[in-house]
Formats: C-alpha cells, structure tokens, sequence
C-alpha cells in the first residue's frame, strides 16, 4: 500500500460520501430485478486503485434466516424467554479461523456469535459457570475456544469448543479491569489490557499461568495510561492501544517495546481516542479512533496511508467505534457502538 497524499486523504473521505449511498445492501427481490445495480463501497474513489472494500454488516438474529444455534441449546440462562434479539452496544470483535464472529455487547451483557456458514446467531457464556456479566474483550483460536474479559468479575473466561468454560484466568485482586484481548496462537499466550492498572498482563493460554506484566502507569515508551485494545501479529508482535497516551505502541514477545504509532491531534494521521487495533498480512497497521469515527491505516514506521469513514449512520461510517480485529484474510471487522452494529471490510492486495 503506498503511502496516500493530503489530496488523497480527501478523495478517500468523499468516496465515502458517494459509495455509501450507491452501495446500501439491496433486498433479495432487489437483487433479483436488478443484479448488476449494486455498486461496490470501495476506499479510495475510482481511478485510484481500491485498496479498502465495504464486505457486510452484523447486527443480530435478524442477519440470518435461521434462528437458533446450538450455542442457545448449550448455554441456556434465566432470561433466555426473552434473548437480546440484536446488538446494543459491540465492544469487542474477534474472527474464529473457522468465520465464526464473536461479539461482545457490554449493554446486552452478552457473547454474540455469528456464523454465516450456518446462518446463525448464538450467545456464548449464558449461564452457570463462566456466565459473563460485562463482557468486554474476545479473543478466538485456531481450535476452537474462545476466551472472554469480564470487566464486571475482573476474570478472562475460556471457553471449550462445546461451550462449556475450560479455564478462568486471574486469580483475586490480580486484575483490575480488564478490557482488550489479543490471544498469540503461535506462542499460546492471552494479553490482558488492564485500563485501571495502565498494564498489559500475559499468561499462558494453555493453563492461565501467569507469565509477565508490561507496562506501568506513565507517558514514556512501555508506559501506558488506560490502555484499551490488543492485537498480536504473525511474529507474535503485540500491539496495544494507548488510548490516552493518543498513540499504539508495539512490542516484541518477550515485553520489549518495539516502537510507537501515533500522536496527540485532530488532523489526519494523528490519534485523539484510539481504540481497537488490528495488522493485515502485510504488515499495515490500522486504528479505530471514537473521536474521528473512523479507522486510520499505518505502515509500519507510522507513516499515514489512508483513512476509511466519518460520523454517519451508512455503510462505511461509523457512531463511536470501538474494537477492530483482522483475520487471517485480511478482513477487517469494526464494532460500530453507536451504530448497534459490526461493519464488516477487507483489504484488496496489489495484483501479483
């Protein structure tokens, strides 16, 4: 992705404007009258080379036709006569390898689970054991368990394939406040963004040992104040979002920071309240701000490449994002708090 000039940063903003109108999702019988009405949201505006696709959008059971999942016939609670029937307000966002999209909602107090393989919408950690209270990060594996923070219990819960909790991770006093999530598969390891303590905690995603804490309270390199949002890379490099040191910084597997992105401003490519924090396959950062409501994408020296959205109900515009997560395609899935909603996008690589 080359880097994009002022001007550009303009066009990419107004292609907004005029796709997202042209690319709102058409009813079936839409489709059917007029196949190749449909026009693609895509960032930047034609003749430039598209490198951002608008994909779908998640919202609730209405998503799919199917209304049940066997999550609900796994995790059955008290209030399960009356289901949250959509997202209120998405926090977290994670992609399973298999495309499963867990969301969690801090208002619901709910794990959505969207499978649009099945076209279903389930929830996660619904009852007994590992109920959650206020879900906040999520963080899925290659195998099939999902981990959970609960700001509310001051617990991350593992939860097995079937459903059921595995593993709960923490012990009394140890943490805070948990928020973000970032889960390093190749090294089996959970990251914990602990706002109240201004640290990032690491433990062993195989038995919840504790390995290392990052950070303390601080504005220097390695410091934090109420960082929020994870991401590890390929190279089990972490990423965390310092929200309000207005920066990202990264660090290596072993806790050593690596380098800072970002810095105080209301212009582009500066950070007024980062976020959510994901990498792509090849290596461009990018960063959902609540301020700007929009996503801002780096390389790897922290250089601007482009933004996608602003304020706005649309597809493509986003009220208050907040968690963002990359999967290993390279699609980009935003929670959009303001808009009850995960807008879902990809990346489009350079022809070979």
């Amino acid at each position: 992705m080359r880097r994009g000039r002022p001007c550009l940063l303009l066009i990419a903003a107004l292609a907004g404007v005029f796709a997202a109108r042209a690319g709102e999702p058409l009813s079936a019988a839409q489709r059917k009258k007029a196949p190749a009405a449909r026009t693609e949201l895509v960032w930047p505006l034609p003749p430039e080379r598209p490198r951002i696709r608008y994909l779908t959008t998640y919202r609730g059971l209405a998503d799919f036709k199917k209304k049940t999942s066997r999550w609900k016939t796994l995790l059955l609670g008290p209030d399960q006569g009356r289901p949250a029937e959509a997202l209120i307000k998405p926090y977290g966002v994670a992609a399973a390898p298999d495309g499963r999209v867990y969301v969690t909602d801090t208002v619901a107090r709910k794990v959505f689970v969207f499978d649009p393989t099945a076209k279903t919408v389930g929830f996660l950690g619904e009852s007994g054991v590992g109920r959650v209270a206020k879900p906040i990060g999520v963080a899925a594996g290659d195998d099939g368990r999902v981990f959970v923070a609960d700001a509310t219990l001051n617990r991350v819960f593992g939860y097995a394939p079937d459903g059921a909790l595995a593993i709960a991770i923490g012990r009394e006093g140890e943490l805070e406040n948990p928020s973000g999530l970032a889960l390093d598969r190749k090294l089996q390891r959970i990251y914990v963004a602990d706002s109240k303590k201004h640290q990032v905690l690491c433990y062993s995603a195989t038995d919840g040992a504790f390995v290392r804490a990052i950070g303390e309270r601080g504005v220097d390199p390695g410091q934090f104040n109420f960082p929020t949002n994870l991401f590890v890379d390929a190279q089990s490099r972490l990423y965390v979002a310092d929200t309000l040191n207005f920066r990202v910084q990264v660090f290596d597997a072993e806790g050593k920071v690596l380098t800072t992105i970002g810095s105080q401003g209301d212009t582009a490519g500066k950070l007024n309240r980062p976020k959510g924090v994901g990498v792509d396959s090849e290596g461009h950062i990018y960063v959902a701000d609540t301020s700007f409501n929009n996503f801002q994408i780096f390389d790897a020296s922290g250089a601007l490449l482009m933004f996608v959205g602003f304020a706005g109900r649309d597809p493509g515009e986003f009220l208050l994002p907040a968690g963002l997560f990359v999967d290993d395609r390279d699609r980009i899935y935003v929670a959009d708090q303001g808009n009850a909603r995960v807008q879902v996008f990809e990346y489009i690589k350079a022809p070979q």
